[in-house]
């Protein structure tokens, strides 16, 4: 499937560099979207169950 579509990118005169460089965007728009997004709920979600297991811990 991946190999037909680079075929069909290519034949539609879109380059190598191109598409790398749209790979690349991809890839950093996934890392940056981990810290914006996911790092931070993880940390809160983790904080939230201590303080909980705190205080039931009382």
């Amino acid at each position: 499937m991946a190999l037909s579509s680079l075929n069909l990118l290519l034949s539609a005169g879109v380059s190598r560099e191109v598409a790398r460089l749209s790979a690349e965007a991809m890839v950093g728009s996934f890392l940056q979207a981990a810290f914006v997004v996911v790092i931070p709920a993880a940390v809160f979600l983790i904080w939230v169950s201590q303080k909980d297991a705190l205080d039931r811990a009382r």
